[in-house]
């Protein structure tokens, strides 16, 4: 399995677009006896997904957020590390939500699984699982979490890329400072609120963002911020 890790690795950050991650995601999935594998990426309420599961059960998952309630998603941040899991074993009563939920995820094949969970920046977490019909299982062949975690890492960044709608030249990318300031900007963060997260001056802060605006053409931070989502960079 170690090989498998490994390639799943190398053909990931080989990848061209999102249509060759999924191959290698699906490739490993079964050949570690996995049906199903779903990467997720939470920050606060806002998730971002990328699996293999029916698509009626994604509309399913998203339309009613069930990240919300999901058992793995829960035990995924609270553990930061890679664990196994069934859906027998979830609480539920009567006809709570979460037994709705978990009864609808046995019926889309999703019973029992391994989970990976890496913390990321700016209060998110990724999380990849592998996930089987079976009542519970096999994580045998999953057992080195270190090349696990690089797995997860990978399809990140790999992730990130690909979607980057448009090449910034050269003498228009950020530094990463600039990049940090704007980023806590996009997310509605003060230049004094991002000096306290970040530990910089504000003033120097402040300094960041009036450098990125000039490398970006942007009058405000607001037109600053929407053109970096347009290019990608957030």
């Amino acid at each position: 399995m170690d090989g498998d890790l490994r390639s799943l690795i190398d053909m990931t950050e080989a990848a061209h677009d999102e249509r060759m991650i999924k191959s290698a995601l699906k490739t490993f999935a079964h050949a570690c006896g996995f049906d199903r594998f779903a990467y997720l990426q939470t920050e606060g309420l806002e998730i971002r997904t990328f699996n293999s599961y029916p698509e009626e059960w994604q509309g399913v998952y998203l339309e009613s957020q069930y990240s919300r309630i999901d058992p793995v998603v829960t035990e995924a941040k609270r553990r930061m590390e890679m664990f196994s899991w069934t859906a027998d074993d979830w609480p539920a009563r009567g006809t709570s939500e979460l037994r709705r939920f978990r009864d609808q995820a046995i019926d889309y094949g999703v019973r029992s699984g391994v989970t990976i969970p890496v913390e990321g920046s700016f209060g998110s977490t990724m999380m990849l699982t592998f996930a089987s019909s079976a009542q519970t299982a096999d994580v045998k062949k999953l057992q080195d979490a270190q090349k696990a975690i690089r797995a997860v890492l990978a399809i990140h960044y790999r992730l990130k890329i690909i979607a980057a709608k448009t090449i910034v030249a050269p003498k228009r990318l950020l530094s990463p400072r600039e990049a940090m300031c704007l980023m806590w900007a996009a997310k509605g963060k003060s230049a004094p609120e991002t000096a306290m997260l970040t530990g910089i001056n504000p003033r120097t802060v402040q300094h960041y963002l009036d450098k990125a605006r000039e490398k970006l053409d942007a009058a405000t931070v607001p037109q600053l911020v929407a053109i970096a989502k347009d290019h990608g960079l957030v």
